[in-house]
């Protein structure tokens, strides 16, 4: 998200609802902080334990206790307030490492003992293992420079106002220990990171390469349109929906008229080309949460979801006339196909396949009645043909 976004979808002056994923992606923002004030907590408990060995004056501990507090406090309200959103990392992973040193840095100016000094640098080796999860090799490099940059200034300040503090060889080898330990935390740090990044574009792979299977399991090859499985999937759905909340959804079992004839007379592969032709027909004048499919062999169905009976007539008059006006003329001619469509309301409380079952019964009376024309099947097994009432 960049600024602009940000600035739109998150105000300065208030909490707006977040995205699901976003809400969830804050939330485990503020668990992992949590966790570092944790961390925080018991480098506390050693320093006051250092003060109580009196080695470090007691406002030192005050002051250390206060540091944390606003740097936590601080990080918690960008996140509450949504403000860090509008940074390019939201988590805010490398200022929380960095800031994280200067406390214990802090309280090491105040040691006189190189050895106690030395506890506090390995405290302060556990920041950048935070990162591993989240930091380029690069970032790492940069972290890590800075942690060592932020030491060597903790040096040069004892330097000139501590120097009896400085323990020589042995502040020597801590410096080239900590740099040392740095750097390879640094290597090892992004060579996780950049296995978590491979693993994710794989999975993204993976997912993409799931999604084309699942296509490839739910639509028609020969018309590129659903199948019959993933019609019945989608009418499971939709009688599981309407069973729980008011409304309905009809159905629409469209069969193309004199099919077999047309390929015995001109080859499957003619039949294939209407089959086709019919689908991107029908398809084109779908609403989005329509669903249309391939029943089976020159048999289609549509479900229609929040439709009602009435609109589902019309809507069945609409792809009977569409498919009625499509003309072959490389097959034989100008040759013209029809379908006899047959419609039924979903009621509540209705097993799906009685609803299926009555849109077939009402296909069969519109080839009865002659084929080309629409015949709906209400709850009470009345049939009618276009509006014309025909025996129940």
């Amino acid at each position: 998200m960049d600024t602009a976004q940000a600035e739109q979808a998150f105000p300065l002056n208030q909490q707006e609802a977040l995205r699901p994923a976003t809400f969830r992606e804050q939330t485990l923002r503020k668990r992992r902080l949590a966790m570092s004030f944790t961390s925080y907590i018991a480098t506390f408990s050693l320093v006051a334990f250092c003060w109580y060995q009196d080695l470090i004056p007691g406002q030192v501990v005050v002051q250390y206790a206060v540091f944390s507090a606003l740097l936590n406090g601080t990080f918690l309200c960008l996140i509450q307030t949504n403000l860090n959103l509008r940074f390019r990392d939201p988590s805010m992973t490398i200022p929380q490492m960095v800031l994280s040193l200067l406390p214990a840095l802090w309280v090491m100016f105040f040691l006189d003992s190189g050895q106690a000094r030395a506890s506090f640098l390995m405290i302060a080796m556990v920041p950048p293992l935070y990162g591993m999860l989240g930091l380029s090799r690069r970032q790492f490099l940069m972290v890590s420079l800075t942690f060592f940059g932020l030491y060597g200034l903790l040096y040069l300040s004892l330097l000139a106002f501590r120097p009896e503090a400085l323990t020589g060889a042995l502040d020597l080898i801590q410096t080239l220990a900590f740099a040392l330990v740095m750097s390879q935390i640094a290597i090892i740090g992004g060579f996780i990171s950049e296995l978590r990044s491979k693993l994710r574009e794989r999975n993204k792979d993976l997912g993409e390469a799931m999604a084309k299977i699942q296509d490839l399991v739910n639509m028609d090859a020969l018309t590129g349109i659903y199948n019959r499985r993933r019609l019945f999937e989608v009418i499971a759905e939709e009688s599981n929906r309407y069973g729980r909340c008011p409304g309905s959804f009809s159905l629409c079992l469209l069969d193309i008229d004199h099919f077999k004839d047309v390929n015995d007379t001109h080859g499957h592969q003619a039949g294939d080309a209407i089959l086709r032709s019919v689908a991107q027909c029908v398809a084109k004048g779908l609403r989005v949460i329509d669903c249309f499919g391939r029943y089976g062999g020159e048999e289609f169905l549509i479900i229609l979801p929040q439709t009602p009976i009435e609109g589902a007539l019309i809507k069945a008059e609409r792809v009977r006339e569409c498919i009625e006006g499509i003309s072959f003329d490389d097959i034989s001619g100008s040759l013209r196909v029809t379908v006899s469509i047959g419609v039924a309301e979903f009621q509540r409380g209705e097993d799906p396949d009685q609803t299926l079952a009555r849109a077939d019964q009402a296909l069969y009376e519109a080839k009865h009645k002659g084929r080309n024309q629409v015949v709906t099947h209400d709850s009470h097994g009345e049939l009618a043909v276009a509006g014309e009432e025909v025996a129940g």
